[in-house]
């Protein structure tokens, strides 16, 4: 193909010509420049009946310059095939606006623009970060592109590639991609495969109630840093193939709903064994074979992929287990026992606080002997001075009847005693009496409190009963997974030795 490349300097008389006539893979070019000003880059394709306009090398490092291709009426495909271009601008698409089909190499591209008239378009192995991708009017015809290839770029967001409605195939693998809302592609009904492969995604997800991918039979996501992948709310009726090997990923949900699908890759993850064993039965169930498979596992699964046990809250070894207990029946046994030792303490004080109350009370009771005698020989005197006057004659008398008849005497009455307490005493009494009302309220308050404690001890312990029987079910548990894990790696083991 014969190509001739002009280079004029706007405002600026063309005085400076320079022709080189090259013979590179059928071009011919003509260039005719400045350094100075405003430029503008002019390439002619020559008529030929071939529909693509190939150009070996290209240079257009200026991006404020103009670039403009005449004579391209026929030519439905354009294909730079190396060169040195720094970016293609929206306005720079203006003189492309006729391809359908637009092919670059290695040319160090970082940014790059695009019509609704293109359908194909392939820019791998450059530098993008930038696509120039314009809103367009709501009466405008939509964006045509079916086949997009922009891997091993530097692409960090592909919001601008969400307008791409029509795509078929996009290729985005080997870029910066580090969270991707799978929403952008919620109105691609006819995308079939999605490579995203290689890139630093740690979060794939979707924000929308269900995606709706009903054509997709081809989705890579391997060799990402993904932990986790749910796609309960994909709706994905067609996927065929599904890669998530060399991940971080520990468990997938959903894959049931997969009903098309028929190959998968799982290796190089970190997969949960339980997790693994229920995704591998399912997989199985359904006829989907696994692709892959791992080496110098600890843990083996399907005889392939390796995992690891989930880690529990409070799980250790079953020796650590015991352990515990043992330290927590330990503490158990000396709380108990000092609660013991306390309580016993309380009621011996409690009993001697009742004695010495009681011991008071029948103090306070209780009339002295001395004092009883005393009144019973004032009253007798008393009695006597204030009788009859001739106190003599009687006591004569009295005195030879007594003599005479002993038996006869009658019981001098006795005066009743009165106990007078004097007020110094009364209050000293009443105030041993609040004191010990409140050593009562006050033990009372402690043994309550020993009662709740008492409590608590005992939920303490009925914890530790719990812990030890869970404990020893792990440990049950354990041991099934070592046994069922040991059985088929002899079982491995046999079949190897068989091949061999």
């Amino acid at each position: 193909m014969a190509m001739f490349r002009y280079c004029t300097i706007l405002g600026i008389k063309r005085s400076l010509f320079y022709i080189r006539f090259s013979l590179l893979s059928g071009i011919v070019g003509l260039a005719v420049g400045s350094s100075q000003g405003n430029s503008e880059v002019v390439y002619k394709c020559a008529p030929t009946p071939s529909p693509v306009c190939f150009v070996n090398f290209l240079t257009f490092e200026d991006p404020t310059a103009n670039l403009m291709l005449k004579d391209v009426a026929n030519k439905k495909t354009l294909n730079i095939k190396g060169g040195k271009i720094v970016a293609l601008q929206s306005k720079h698409c203006e003189s492309l606006s006729n391809f359908e089909r637009i092919l670059i190499g290695r040319v160090g591209l970082k940014e790059l623009c695009f019509t609704t008239n293109f359908v194909q378009v392939s820019a791998e192995h450059n530098h993008l970060k930038t696509l120039h991708v314009d809103k367009l009017p709501a009466d405008s015809a939509p964006y045509r592109v079916e086949e997009l290839r922009l891997n091993d770029n530097q692409l960090e967001s592909v919001d601008a590639v969400c307008n791409f409605v029509a795509l078929k195939e996009l290729h985005l693998e080997q870029n910066l991609l580090s969270t991707l809302d799978m929403n952008c592609f919620a109105e691609m009904k006819q995308l079939k495969k999605l490579h995203l492969a290689y890139n630093r995604l740690n979060m794939v997800s979707t924000t929308i109630g269900e995606l709706p991918l009903p054509a997709l039979s081809f989705l890579a996501l391997q060799n990402n840093t993904l932990t986790e992948l749910d796609l309960r709310k994909w709706s994905l009726p067609a996927l065929e193939v599904l890669e998530l090997s060399s991940n971080n990923l520990t468990s997938v949900r959903g894959l049931a709903k997969l009903e098309m699908l028929s190959e998968v890759s799982l290796a190089g993850n970190r997969w949960y064994c339980k997790e693994l064993d229920q995704m591998l039965a399912t997989l199985e169930s359904d006829g989907v074979s696994v692709k892959d498979g791992d080496h110098n596992c600890s843990g083996i699964r399907n005889g392939t992929i390796c995992c690891t046990y989930e880690p529990l809250a409070s799980e250790g070894t079953l020796l650590d287990e015991l352990r515990k207990f043992s330290e927590l029946e330990q503490r158990y046994g000396e709380a108990e026992n000092g609660l013991r030792e306390m309580v016993q303490r309380e009621i011996e004080a409690f009993e001697n606080k009742i004695k010495e109350l009681k011991k008071t009370h029948a103090k306070r009771d209780e009339v002295p002997a001395g004092k009883k005698d005393e009144g019973v020989k004032t009253g007798t005197d008393s009695k006597g001075a204030a009788g009859n006057p001739s106190e003599t004659g009687n006591d004569l008398k009295q005195g030879g009847e007594d003599q005479g008849q002993a038996n006869t005497d009658k019981p001098v009455p006795v005066a009743t005693c009165e106990c007078v307490c004097s007020k110094d005493k009364l209050d000293a009494l009443e105030q041993k009496l609040t004191v010990l009302g409140r050593n009562i309220n006050a033990n009372n308050a402690t043994l309550q409190a020993l009662r709740d404690n008492q409590s608590q001890v005992s939920y303490v312990a009925l914890l530790a009963k719990h812990e030890f029987r869970t404990a020893v079910k792990r440990g049950e548990y354990k041991l099934k997974e070592l046994s069922s894990m040991l059985a088929m790696l002899r079982e491995h083991i046999k079949q190897k030795q068989k091949q061999h």
